[in-house]
């Protein structure tokens, strides 16, 4: 509680024949971070030459290859073999399928020509234009049809005469120029960033005749994209290339994201470094179904080596994991925020949102939300509770006031009680940020000097804190300053350090006061909610019934837009920048999992 886990140190020996299969697997569990105690000759470092040539053959074949189903199995040969002997498949799958891919790309082509230009016939459909006499003019004119980009200028020369065609996302012209000068018009079309759509000459009539006949064409063509793919998957299958390009992408995958391994001799490796499956399931049962012969241990990490730091919380507490994250990763001497943030989030955006039924809009959409698989709905469903908290005690229903009562207060009725209330909760909070400081001072070693200087500007903080309420307790304020300033000369033990601690005792007491009152924002944002929310209401009263109705609704609605993303954002900023920083400094080493390997149907043993 209150401290982030350190991942743990990992060590799989296995076969050099099945290294690639093995740490594969492991990367497929999104549980480990590489960490090689020292890299030596591995045979696959020389191999820069094929696997640069098998990315430039995936980039051009890549999306017919999608189309297979990958598998993968152990390297039964060196590297280079497999590497040699899959390029050799591919160049032979390439001769086959070449002819095959480049009818199948002009298939595509003309059936994305087809379907510009039927869109174009469809908004010239309804005018009076003969297009049957325009594109057939004779030997004299010619005609094209264009469609430029919504920021072009068009400024076209007198001889071309051009018609605007309404198009949603850009501009369109069907024109007519001389047919000697179709290149020139096909050149401005190109350097405004535009596309030319052809009108092929088999294409005669009237518009709707022409697109009848073009709904015939793009069925052919469509059978023929069919016919052709069916027969790439059945070259696919012929070649076996779904083993072949399992290897290499295995292959290139390791050559890219870990590169070497440590030798344990001639005949086995090691693969080390750091999981975050700190119980070692994850990673033995990855092995174990890869049906490698690797032996997996767990033992303390290397001397010298800093190991990545991850958040450990409860399921419902890792959506406001967001929050630490954004400063980093706490290190191994800080306290992890996250339950504390958990509890304050909602709190904050409750008491500034306080409605019970805007409240269970929040509450309804985080349930659906998470039904969809978003973590960070569970964040949604607290805050929204908390907001139907605070509407009943606020006696608030979709703001109305007069329909369930206060168990509270009104805010409007009772503002300065509103603007308060939070100024408390602010110095609780920021002494509680002061103690976290503390907690990491005692993980670190230095918790005398923390007694010895920061606790007296915590003290120093109260007694300034309480003046606000009462004088009862000001004396605080020079007993805590003359300890941070007796403490800093103990500390330091001379005379220049501790008149430095005057200058930051004068800092550090009137950025606290600064952050305490910025918490004023809470209860303001409170009363802002609460007027709004009386605004709509009183628009919506003197209005017939059904037009009542729907004022409240829109208002409330506009409500939970508005209000909901303005007091998310104001959370957000006191959480991180008044709270997190009285102890916070993301000093942890971020655990960066292996990227997993390229998807394959099964490992083959």
């Amino acid at each position: 509680m209150l401290r982030c886990a350190s991942t743990r140190w990992f060590e799989v020996l296995c076969p050099r024949a099945e290294s690639v299969a093995a740490v594969a697997a492991l990367a497929a569990t999104g549980a480990v971070e590489l960490e090689i105690r020292a890299y030596e000759a591995f045979p696959i470092q020389h191999l820069a030459a094929p696997l640069g040539a098998y990315q430039s053959l995936l980039i051009r074949y890549g999306r017919y290859w999608a189309r297979g189903r990958l598998h993968r199995q152990a390297l039964a040969e060196s590297p280079a073999l497999v590497l040699q002997r899959a390029l050799l498949r591919i160049d032979a799958w390439r001769r086959e399928a070449d002819p095959l891919i480049d009818t199948l790309q002009s298939c595509e082509e003309e059936l994305t020509r087809l379907q510009r230009l039927a869109q174009v016939l469809e908004r010239i459909a309804p005018s009076r234009l003969d297009l049957d006499a325009v594109t057939h003019g004779g030997p004299v004119l010619g005609t094209c049809c264009c469609i430029l980009p919504p920021e072009a200028d068009p400024r076209f020369p007198p001889w071309m005469i051009p018609r605007g065609i309404p198009w949603e996302g850009g501009l369109c012209f069907l024109i007519l120029s001389p047919a000697d000068r179709l290149d020139d018009v096909k050149h401005l079309v190109q350097a405004l960033r535009g596309r030319i759509i052809e009108h092929p000459p088999w294409l005669q009539g009237d518009t709707r005749h022409c697109l009848d006949l073009i709904g015939q064409r793009r069925l052919a063509l469509s059978t023929r994209v069919v016919l052709l793919y069916a027969e790439l998957d059945n070259l696919f299958e012929d070649y076996d290339l779904d083993h072949v390009l399992g290897e290499v992408g295995g292959l290139a995958w390791f050559a890219t994201h870990v590169g070497g391994l440590q030798l344990a001799g001639e005949h086995l490796v090691w693969v080390t470094g750091w999981t975050d499956d700190l119980r070692g399931h994850r990673l033995a049962d990855a092995l174990d179904h890869a049906r490698t012969h690797a032996l997996l241990r767990f033992r303390p990490p290397p001397a010298g080596m800093r190991p990545p730091q991850v958040l450990d919380n409860p399921p419902w507490m890792r959506p406001f994991e967001l929050f630490a994250r954004a400063f980093g990763v706490p290190g191994s001497d800080e306290a992890d925020p996250t339950p504390v943030v958990a509890v304050i989030v909602p709190l904050l955006f409750g008491y500034m949102f306080g409605d019970l039924g805007q409240g269970a809009v929040l509450l309804g959409l985080g349930w659906w939300f998470a039904r969809q698989g978003l973590e960070l709905a569970r964040m949604l469903i607290l805050c929204g509770a908390s907001a139907m908290g605070f509407g009943l005690l606020f006696g608030s229903l979709f703001g109305m006031e007069d329909l369930i009562p206060a168990l509270w207060l009104h805010p409007l009725q009772e503002p300065i009680t509103v603007l308060a209330v939070p100024l408390v909760f602010a110095v609780g909070l920021l002494s509680l940020g002061q103690l976290l400081d503390g907690l990491g001072a005692l993980r670190r070693g230095e918790l005398g000097r923390w007694l010895l200087r920061d606790l007296g500007f915590l003290v120093m903080y109260l007694g300034l804190a309480s003046l606000s309420f009462s004088t009862a307790l000001g004396w605080l304020a020079p007993v805590g300053a003359a300890w941070y300033l007796l403490g800093a000369l103990l500390v330091q033990r001379n005379l220049i350090g501790a008149l430095a601690a005057i200058g930051h005792l004068l800092e550090s007491g009137i950025q606290v006061m600064v952050n305490t009152l910025s918490f004023a924002r809470v209860g303001a944002f409170a009363l802002a909610h609460a007027a709004l929310s009386a605004a709509v209401v009183s628009m919506a009263q003197p209005a017939p019934g059904w037009a009542a109705a729907l004022i409240l609704i829109a208002g409330n609605l506009l409500i939970i837009a508005l209000e909901g993303l303005v007091v998310g954002v104001q959370t957000t900023r006191l959480v991180l920048f008044e709270f997190f920083n009285r102890f916070l400094r993301g000093t942890g080493r971020v655990f960066k999992p292996l990227p997993a390997p390229p998807p394959v149907v099964e490992a083959v043993g």
